[in-house]
This record gives C-alpha cells, structure tokens and sequence, in this order.
C-alpha cells in the first residue's frame, strides 16, 4: 500500500478489526477515495480525515455541518482548499469504511514534526 502524505504531527492510527487485522490510516484513505469515485485526491481524504479526528477528539457531540465547516477553514493553511460539502462527504465515506471494516480499536500515532 502506497503511504499518502498527511498533515504533520495529526494522528496516523491503525484500525483493529473484528476479525483482528490491523488497517493502516492510509489504507482507510484509500478506501474513502475509492469509495467517492475518485473525486477527491488521497491528500485532501487524508489531511480531511486526520484533522477532522483531532477536532472531535474529546467530544460527546459532534454537530458535523460544524465540523466540516471548521475543518474546511482549517485546511487552508495547508494550502488544502475544500469546501465544506466536500468535507462532509469525506467524513460520511471515512466513517463507513470504518464501519464496514468492522473497527474494534484504534491505535494512535504520530508522525513527527518535519523541521
């Protein structure tokens, strides 16, 4: 599996599954631009996906046009432009392939802070 590039110092988890196999984020990014017929780059999926996960971490609820709407400004500085419907779409696809994966445990990671 090729690795996508992300967004430094955001989590790189690995997925457990129900039949205990481990998933890499990158694989579940993939999973997500194929799943959206390839009309977002694996970049946008991932840098989307890793922050919209740092935002909510902590959370009991999660008001998702928010969410994307605060994702999509955040983007900018990573000289990632999306806009919010597209930020919603990413999230609607990430958490079905986490579903239909059968996610049972998340291990976070971190990629370290490029100099």
């Amino acid at each position: 599996m090729r690795r996508y590039q992300g967004i430094d110092g955001l989590s790189e988890p690995t997925f457990r599954t129900g039949d205990d196999q481990w998933v890499s984020l990158d694989t579940v990014v993939w999973r997500v631009v194929r799943a959206l017929g390839g009309g977002v780059s694996p970049l946008v999926a991932k840098c989307t996906i890793q922050l919209s996960r740092h935002a909510v971490s902590g959370l009991e609820h999660v008001d998702i046009g928010r969410l994307a709407r605060d994702v999509s400004m955040a983007l900018r500085p990573e000289r990632i432009v999306v806009t919010p419907p597209v930020v919603h779409a990413i999230l609607l696809a990430y958490v079905t392939e986490v579903q239909d994966l059968g996610v049972v445990q998340v291990a976070e990671g971190y990629e370290p802070l490029r100099a």
